[in-house]
Formats: C-alpha cells, sequence, structure tokens
C-alpha cells in the first residue's frame, strides 16, 4: 500500500501557486465585504454619546438600556447586510492594537468626565464627554476597518498575536 502526503491536484509549483493565488483573492474579497456601512460608525457613536449624556441628564435608568438596545440592533443588521459576523475591534493584530488605543482613550475620557460631574459637580461633564466619545468611535471605527482590511489583506488572522 503506497502512502502519499502530497494532495492530489498539488503535484506541482503552478498548482501549489494557483491555489495560493485564489486564496489570496478570496482574502481580498472577505476584507472588501467586511467594510462597515458609513451608518454603523455613526450609530454607534450616536449610541454611547446618547448614553452618556443620559447619566449627565439624570435620566439613565431610560437612556442606558435604550443606547444598549440600539448597539446591539446595529450588530445585528452590521452582520445582516455584510453577511460575515466577526468582532471587527479584536479579528486582527492591528485591530486590536487600534483598539486597545481606542478603549483607552475612552476610559480616560469617561472616568475624568466622572470625576468632573459626580465629584466636583459640574453639570454636563459626561453629556461632553459623550459627544468626545461619540466623535472617537466614528473616528477609530474607520481605523479598525482599515487595520482589519489591511491584516486580511496581508494573510494575519485572528490566530495571529
Amino acid at each position: 500500500m503506497e502512502s502519499s502526503s502530497e494532495s492530489p491536484g498539488l503535484r506541482d509549483g503552478a498548482s501549489a501557486r494557483a491555489a495560493l493565488a485564489a486564496v489570496s483573492s478570496t482574502r481580498a474579497r472577505v476584507a472588501d465585504s467586511i467594510t462597515s456601512p458609513w451608518w454603523y460608525h455613526v450609530g454607534l457613536g450616536l449610541s454611547l454619546a446618547f448614553a452618556l449624556a443620559s447619566m449627565s441628564l439624570r435620566f439613565a435608568s431610560y437612556g442606558v438600556p435604550g443606547a444598549m438596545l440600539a448597539i446591539f440592533l446595529l450588530s445585528w443588521v452590521l452582520k445582516r447586510s455584510t453577511g460575515v459576523a466577526l468582532d471587527r475591534y479584536s479579528a486582527t493584530p492591528g485591530a486590536r492594537r487600534v483598539s486597545t488605543i481606542y478603549t483607552l482613550a475612552d476610559l480616560t475620557l469617561v472616568l475624568a468626565a466622572a470625576v468632573l460631574e459626580w465629584g466636583f459637580g459640574v453639570v454636563g461633564a459626561l453629556a461632553a464627554a459623550g459627544v468626545l466619545v461619540g466623535v472617537l468611535t466614528v473616528v477609530m471605527g474607520h481605523r479598525v476597518d482599515e487595520a482589519v482590511r489591511r491584516d486580511l489583506r496581508a494573510g494575519h488572522d485572528h490566530t495571529a498575536v
């Protein structure tokens, strides 16, 4: 009984190069299809801004759950519209780097605003931080998308560290 470690159809260099080209082409198509529509990051930013503003304006018991519901719905509609489900903020090494910077900036803004509003009585500090977080969400969301596309095209995936 003969055993061969080669796959049928990949017995020569030309076949292997053609298979690698097909993989690269597929990665490029997937990278193009996971691009978020313009409304996703805008909606996410507005939802986060609304949640923080609701804390500042003292209707957080309605505003925060409403914002969380909006974020859930945005994610669901995004998955349906692109046909791809992934955690774009941690899908690739580049996306994780951008997401870490984004998260640290958001946390710094929100913590500083919370101290100002609740510790020092600066009314509207959380609402102002909400506007900044919303803008940062839109800007950094597009950068995360770019990082995911770039990493996918380069052959990096979620298993890379």
